[in-house]
């Protein structure tokens, strides 16, 4: 293997003064700020600063508004970079673009040849196909820091698909457009005439049916009738296929297989490289970058680049996975291991026989038996899966009892009948619960996946569901094998570990995680968090069993509940002795405030009281972001007979690069983990570490997040985010869906579930 030559889509600046020149005027209002800002926007740059408000004039020659201030670049790097950030959207504006936003520059190039599906539909379909249009779209965001540890500019880039034929031009193509969403414009609100006219059409409902030369919607917060006229259908990649297919007839398979090649050219490791550099150089021929007064900026080629500035990273080893107490059994490889040694947990799990209930629609009661006979025994000849459930977990055998009945995958009050008629033939360990796509879209009490999980999990009984669509595929050893795992978790099993470094610190590890519970798409969110906890002890990492939920607003008293509740029987757990140390971790999916902060501040100061010293860190996990990590020396991998590689310029997965003294960004996804040759660049972790924690060994934090997303005992393969995240989030999300759920038992997931990854 090549050694790597790491890259990113970040442009360093270099400026040209020490400090440029402003006015300050003291911080009163919002509203003050918003009027500054309508006064002076053609001539200042406008910004808060941490107790004032900054009025930097763009020319030298322009005024000073409030009190004279000379303004170091090094002392004021947020104000600075600001400065940067506006004078792009003046050079956006220059080249002619209009913007999709304004802070930071969003843009769309729709100059000649920029159309990714232009060149498909060439000749006889450009009449029929003329008004659909993929284009780039650019994103251009200053930064105090990045990997040279030098500030400068983020390049993103994304597709942008429009539907430029309005619904009613649609539907005389034939399209059905029912159940689809749609945008109209605002024709009362004020167009701001440096802002791209398709951003002013926003998400209005979805089309229940057709009225004459009227949509009449559902879920629509405002109007629940348009004139289709009036109206573009939103162009989610689903559905700009669909309109592909019903103007393009049979020539649209090898159009969208055509625009498949052409996004994965923009969106691909080298594509993205290739377009951050070719932005680097458009900005380069501009020469200096004027900001503010006297103050301008070069822009540099993009880190890592053949004429950019160098970085070295640290590579992560995967971790090794454990499965027995003493630490003799390991594997690199968690399927390898417990096939060689059975389950971490072999010698004292207790549930050796488990007794499963299946819940199916009668008329897929043939398909469903092949396949729990397959579960149970194995696929014969196959590598993966070959052992089937009760041999690769040591089990002395499955009592299985089927209950199928009569009723559509659709049927809510058909699945909670076979529920209540399964709790009631006998005790159950595990339910197994055969669902469809078909149903993917019910909430509540519609929802047949719901209204199980409530019947089963209130009774104290967790729930693996399985798709008839999964049930149905010809290839099902891997599928089984993560199902298989997940069902072991979920009976209360440990099926393996990973080794955490020893330390003379007691160490808790806590995920607050969270999900967006709508009834439908464009309903008022509820924000529900979740909250697990990971503890090392005797030189592994394991999940306690306090996990639960909580309202967004009620998430810190919650947090500090559930971690008093935690140390305490830890604690007892591990013997503790007064005088021990504790470092307390926290994975977060946003930036704390300071606000939340002093909740965990709280227990902190209760817990100096126990223990001779508490240290903190608050890591915020996101996967939100425009960064991406290229390796130049990466050729790929499995080159097919198309001739292509999979995973051109992505770096393996483990390769970590410090941002400063308190980010990191972790690769998490290497060539192998790409599905197929033409999938995008995967987005690399980024971890923030919150500037009030005590404990600040970002490399430490870094090894251990990046360990912790090859834990999940939800499949066989690592995951793109952190256990302590990966399973908050999914607590949220069942939960919060559970909430709407009649008869729904919460009680039951801190009791009778107690002891069961009932989330997976």
């Amino acid at each position: 293997m090549n050694p790597p030559v790491l890259a990113f889509n970040f442009l360093p600046v270099r400026f040209s003064a020490d400090d440029f020149k402003g006015g300050l005027i003291e911080f009163e209002s919002p509203e003050q700020l918003a009027d500054l800002r309508a006064k002076l926007g053609d001539s200042h740059v406008v910004a808060k600063t941490r107790t004032n408000i900054a009025c930097i004039p763009v020319q030298a020659d322009t005024d000073v508004y409030g009190t004279p201030t000379t303004f170091r670049t090094r002392d004021h790097r947020s104000l600075t970079m600001r400065l940067v950030q506006e004078a792009l959207l003046r050079s956006v504006l220059g080249w002619g673009y209009k913007v999709r936003r304004l802070s930071p520059p969003a843009f769309v190039s729709r100059l000649a040849g920029r159309d990714l599906l232009e060149p498909s539909v060439r000749g006889r379909r450009q009449e029929a196909l003329g008004r659909l249009h993929v284009y780039p779209e650019y994103r251009l965001d200053s930064r105090t820091i990045g990997p040279s540890n030098h500030p400068g500019v983020i390049v993103g880039v994304k597709s942008r698909y429009e539907i430029d034929m309005t619904v009613d031009e649609l539907i005389h193509q034939g399209l059905d457009v029912r159940g689809r969403y749609v945008l109209s414009e605002d024709a009362a609100s004020t167009r701001d005439p440096r802002m791209d006219h398709h951003a002013a059409r926003q998400a209005v409902g979805a089309v229940d049916h057709v009225d004459g030369t009227d949509l009449v919607l559902r879920d629509a917060p405002g109007v629940t009738r348009i004139s289709a006229s009036n109206a573009w259908l939103e162009s989610r990649r689903e559905t700009f296929d669909d309109v592909v297919r019903a103007l393009a007839g049979a020539d649209s398979s090898r159009i969208l297989k055509e625009l498949d090649q052409k996004t994965f050219d923009l969106l691909g490791a080298f594509g993205r490289y290739e377009g951050a550099v070719s932005i680097a150089s458009r900005l380069e021929r501009l020469g200096q970058l004027q900001v503010a007064g006297d103050l301008s900026v070069a822009i540099e080629p993009p880190v890592g680049s053949s004429s950019g500035r160098k970085v070295s990273g640290t590579y992560y080893q995967s971790p090794t996975f454990q499965f027995d107490q003493a630490g003799d059994k390991t594997s690199r490889s968690p399927d390898r291991g417990l096939d060689e040694y059975g389950p971490f947990d072999v010698e004292f799990f207790a549930k050796k026989k488990p007794r499963i209930a299946v819940i199916t629609p009668r008329a897929h009661k043939g398909v469903v038996e092949n396949f729990l006979f397959k579960f149970l025994h194995g696929i014969q000849g196959e590598r993966t899966f070959g052992l089937g459930f009760i041999r690769k977990y040591h089990l002395s055998g499955c009592d299985v009892s089927l209950h199928p009945f009569d009723g559509a995958t659709t049927d809510a009050n058909a699945y909670r009948e076979a529920c209540r008629r399964a709790l009631l033939s006998g005790d159950i360990d595990l339910a197994i619960v055969i669902t469809s796509e078909d149903q993917a879209h019910l909430t509540g009490d519609n929802s047949p996946y719901l209204v199980a999980k409530s019947a089963f999990m209130g009774q104290g009984v967790p729930v693996q569901d399985v798709r008839v669509e999964t049930v149905r595929l010809g290839k099902l050893a891997h599928p089984l094998n993560s199902i298989a795992l997940a069902c072991y978790a979920k009976l209360g099993g440990i099926p393996f570990v990973i080794a955490a470094p020893r330390s003379l610190t007691h160490e808790l590890v806590i995920g607050i995680g969270s999900a967006h519970v709508k009834e439908s798409r464009l309903t008022a969110p509820e924000r529900v968090v979740g909250i697990t906890t990971v503890f090392s002890a005797d030189g592994n990492y394991l999940l306690s069993n306090t996990s639960r939920e909580a309202d967004y607003d009620d998430y810190p008293r919650e947090l500090l509940r559930s971690l008093t509740e935690c140390i305490d029987a830890i604690k007892i757990r591990n013997a503790w002795q007064k005088g021990d140390e504790l470092r307390l971790i926290f994975h977060v999916f946003k930036p704390l405030k300071d606000i939340e902060a002093a909740a965990v501040k709280e227990l902190v100061e209760r817990l100096t009281r126990t223990y001779a010293k508490v240290e903190f860190a608050f890591v915020h996990v996101s996967t939100d972001h425009d960064w991406a990590m290229f390796d130049r020396a990466s050729a790929g991998v499995n080159r097919g007979a198309s001739g292509r590689a999979k995973g051109h310029y992505v770096p393996e997965r483990g390769h970590a690069v410090p941002i400063g003294q308190r980010e990191l960004l972790v690769a998490v996804s290497g060539p192998m983990d790409l599905k197929s040759a033409l999938h995008g660049a995967p987005k690399p972790l980024l971890l923030k570490l919150h500037r009030h924690s005590t404990f600040t060994d970002i490399e430490y934090l870094g090894r251990q997040a990046f360990r912790f997303t090859a834990m999940s005992w939800r499949n066989m393969y690592p995951s793109r985010i952190p256990v302590t995240i990966l399973y908050s989030d999914l607590i949220a999300e069942l939960l919060g869906q559970l909430r709407h759920v009649r008869n729904w038992n919460a009680d039951a997931v801190a009791t009778k579930l107690r002891s069961s990854r009932w989330f997976l």
